[in-house]
């Protein structure tokens, strides 16, 4: 079965160790369907792209996963067709907007709207060059007026305000495939949870009531 996340190819060490070197993979199309959205990036105009997560598999292995685009104005290359892409990670304020969505929104994306909207407040949060935060204006907008664009364009606000709100710990292992001549993309791992300080209390209890027991059963 196919996961949200990569955890498969973190264990491998493909994505968490490796960086600056390059992994194989297969882009196999979107996932499943798409929202038709159209963006203007800079000076870089997309028409009715499909909007949504990207299906790729690790040649490797032939395992499966999902990543989310960096940049709409380059294309994908033909399914099926095996590429390599060097594997890297984020720095400054790019880094800390992108944990700051995934951490808020990743987990709880499951129709094509809510990864359509996800995907397009990630394109607003790496390829806007000013200030603001906006899908109707700067360096990046959105395009397209239908009903449909208006409402993927409403949940991505939503995605973007809890981002640029969010000052909790990171929730995933946040990874850059990058290509000359085709999308950059981003691929998220989930991040072992750090036990909170009760939890360390009850094991140690745990241990120690372990310990008590072991040694009332030594023989005298």
């Amino acid at each position: 079965m196919k996961s949200i996340v990569v955890s498969s190819l973190l264990s491998l060490g493909l994505l968490a160790s490796q960086a600056a070197e390059a992994i194989t993979i297969k882009w196999q199309g979107v996932d499943a369907a798409g929202v038709k959205l159209s963006t203007a990036d800079g000076t870089a105009t997309t028409s009715g792209y499909s909007t949504t997560a990207l299906n790729y598999t690790y040649v490797a292995t032939n395992e499966s996963f999902l990543a989310y685009c960096i940049e709409p104005s380059q294309g994908n290359g033909r399914a099926g067709i095996a590429r390599e892409y060097d594997v890297g990670g984020f720095t400054g304020v790019q880094a800390q907007h992108l944990q700051a969505l995934f951490s808020t929104s990743y987990a709880s994306l499951s129709t094509y709207n809510d990864k359509a909207a996800f995907q397009l407040a990630l394109w607003e949060l790496v390829r806007e060059t000013g200030t603001t935060m906006d899908f109707s204006s700067g360096s990046f907008k959105l395009t397209s007026t239908d009903a449909n664009s208006v409402a993927v364009s409403t949940l991505a606000n939503s995605f973007l305000s809890n981002a640029l709100a969010y000052t909790g710990p990171a929730k995933y292992e946040l990874t850059r495939l990058s290509n000359s001549t085709l999308q950059d993309l981003v691929v998220a791992t989930p991040l072992a949870a750090v036990p909170e300080p009760e939890s360390y209390a009850l094991f140690l209890a745990g241990l120690g009531a372990i310990g008590l027991i072991a040694r009332r059963r030594l023989p005298r």
